[in-house]
């Protein structure tokens, strides 16, 4: 028994990927994201529809309940949904009513579903490098690629981390230009206590299941102060279909897509914009708690620098790494963590402009003037933790446990 014991401390004290036994054994549970909440909403809904001999369709009651509770969720202002976050930004694009050929300033750091409705829309999507600090862009980034042709800056808020957004709002108002927020990874973050999406003239929200609350597999949300705007986006989202009070009133008085949200999503929505608040709670806490975890340790691994009077609502934890402070290259360092059973990326890779579709529609995208330094940069010096709110402490203390393991054999 004791051999067996001397065994196991020697496998602990040797790192994973070098033979020894991992920090954690077992994989992080799995989100559970629904549970009988859910289950109801949607026996409640079919059943209806069981009963009544009524389809289920779109716009509906829940629908409206949904975006109801969205608003009060927001502090104010409109929403409406759609069926995903890319027809949540083809119908803001719309509804701004933007020359053709018109050029909007875009993430470098985004999905692929922030620049393609651009394409689509008959405008240039115009490539701008992050902030050295984040993923997101900053001020001085957009004022480098402002032209005569600029009519609209998007500013993703990545990773559930506030952008600089107040400032940059500022400078394109006096310019004239709109401002429209994608807030898919940030639902609820806030800057001096004012929710993300409440900044833009328009702006948009992923609801997949992914994201930090959701409509089911997929959806989306326009919210807008501006009441025209809004209006706008949403005769686009339904081809253009009047309606008053809520009821179609046969006429279609503009251009249009089909990009309407069934009433079973939002039914689903009706139940996860509850649980909003706690998931919110949840990841700003542990994200919270591995920061100063982190500080303490003196780790050469540590949650990059955030805007000021800003919550983060840690989509994911993004970790910046002093490479002078070890003695191996990152990949090493991060390909040991993985080994350790930490599940991390060690790029982030979400550059929508380094793929083969880019080839395709050059003449549809602004050369960039300059190299996108920071996202490189970012390539070499930060990796990504993932993480949900159901963690538990367990969880959240074999991911600071595995770091500390690593840093031990690797730290200069």
């Amino acid at each position: 028994m004791k051999k067996y014991q001397k065994y196991i401390e020697q496998k602990n004290n040797i790192l994973a990927i070098n033979g020894g036994l991992p920090v954690r054994k077992k994989p992080f549970p799995n989100r559970n994201l629904f549970n009988i909440e859910e289950k109801n909403i949607l026996n409640k809904v079919i059943g209806n529809s069981i009963k009544t001999g009524i389809p289920i369709r779109y716009r509906g009651k829940y629908e409206e309940i949904y975006c109801k509770k969205f608003v009060k969720f927001m502090g104010g202002g409109n929403a409406h949904c759609v069926n995903s976050g890319t027809n949540a930004l083809l119908c803001c694009l719309h509804a701004l009513n933007l020359k053709k050929n018109s050029e909007i300033i875009t993430p470098s750091v985004t999905d692929v579903g922030c620049v393609m409705p651009i394409i689509l829309m008959g405008h240039t999507p115009v490539p701008t490098d992050i902030d050295k600090n984040s993923f997101n862009i900053n001020l001085d980034q957009i004022k480098k690629k402002i032209s005569k042709k600029t009519k609209a800056v998007i500013v993703a808020h990545i990773g559930g981390e506030v952008a600089n957004i107040i400032e940059i709002k500022k400078f394109l108002k006096k310019k004239k230009i709109f401002l429209i927020e994608d807030c898919s990874q940030s639902h609820g973050a806030r800057l001096k206590n004012i929710k993300v999406g409440n900044f833009g003239d328009i702006s948009f929200f992923s609801t997949m299941s992914s994201k930090i609350h959701c409509t089911g597999g997929t959806g989306g949300i326009v919210f807008a102060n501006n009441k025209k705007l809004f209006s706008r986006s949403f005769l686009f989202s339904d081809r253009g279909k009047l309606f008053k009070k809520n009821r179609f009133t046969g006429y279609y008085t503009d251009l249009g897509l089909n990009c309407t949200l069934d009433d079973i999503s939002a039914a689903i929505g009706c139940v996860q914009i509850e649980k909003l608040k706690s998931i919110i709670y949840r990841t700003n806490k542990i994200g919270e708690y591995v920061k100063k975890k982190l500080i303490k340790m003196n780790s050469p691994s540590q949650i990059g620098k955030q805007i000021k009077n800003s919550l983060n609502v840690y989509w994911f934890l993004r970790i910046k790494l002093d490479k002078n402070k070890i003695k191996v290259s990152k990949k090493k360092y991060c390909d040991a963590l993985k080994s350790e059973g930490i599940n991390l990326s060690e790029k982030y890779l979400y550059n929508p402009f380094n793929h083969k579709w880019t080839k395709k529609y050059k003449k549809n995208l602004k050369k960039s003037s300059a190299s996108l330094k920071n996202y490189e940069k970012s390539l070499k010096e930060q990796y990504v933790i993932y993480i949900r709110e159901n963690y538990s402490k367990k969880d959240v203390n074999d991911i600071l446990k595995a770091i500390k393991k690593v840093d031990k054999f690797y730290k200069m």
